[in-house]
Order: C-alpha cells, then structure tokens, then sequence
C-alpha cells in the first residue's frame, strides 16, 4: 500500500496556520506570566501544553480546510505528518527531547 504524503500546497497552509498559531501561544504565554505570581494558576507551560495548544489550534482548521481542497479525509499518514509538523515547531521551540505519543 503506498502511502499518501502531504503536498506542498497543505504543507504552505500548515506553516501559515502554525506561524498565527505562535502569535497566539506567545500572547497566551505573556498573559500566563502576568498570572503566574499571583498563583492564579499552578501550571507551567510545558513542551506537553504547548503542544496541546498548537495542535487543539490548528486540527480543527486543517482537517476541514485538507477535506474542503482535497474532497476527501486525510489518510492515517497524512495525519500523523500533520501531527509531527506541529510536534516539530514545539521542539523546535522548547529545544529538548519529551516523550510523545506517536512513535517515529
């Protein structure tokens, strides 16, 4: 069975959505700090959270945007591509290795 790789044009859009998605989390993040001292929230900003966040973000507006181009739902590869791209600007991003849910 081949396996079906994202193409350029939905890789272009899933960098445009994750570069306005790190313009949110860096907003989120200076609003997080203001909270922290006042221990409104006991919660760090994690690579975990900040994967959850990218991804919560962005999985809605992909999938729709890959089924409205494409008229059909990405395969399980395709999938996992998009996850590992938004896993990739995380680490990228916090610069060290944590465990993840999909194996490479």
């Amino acid at each position: 069975m081949m396996m079906t790789e994202l193409d350029q044009k939905s890789l272009n859009y899933l960098e445009e959505l994750l570069e306005k998605t790190q313009e949110s989390f860096d907003g989120l993040s200076n609003r997080w700090n203001d909270l922290q001292p006042r221990k409104e929230f006991d919660v760090k900003i994690s690579e975990d959270f900040h994967l959850g966040f990218v991804f919560g973000k962005l999985e809605n507006d992909f999938v729709e945007w890959f089924y409205s181009e494409f008229g059909r739902s990405m395969t399980d590869h395709e999938y996992k591509q998009f996850w590992l791209k938004c896993r990739q600007l995380v680490r990228t991003l916090h610069k060290k290795y944590d465990f993840f849910y999909f194996q490479e």
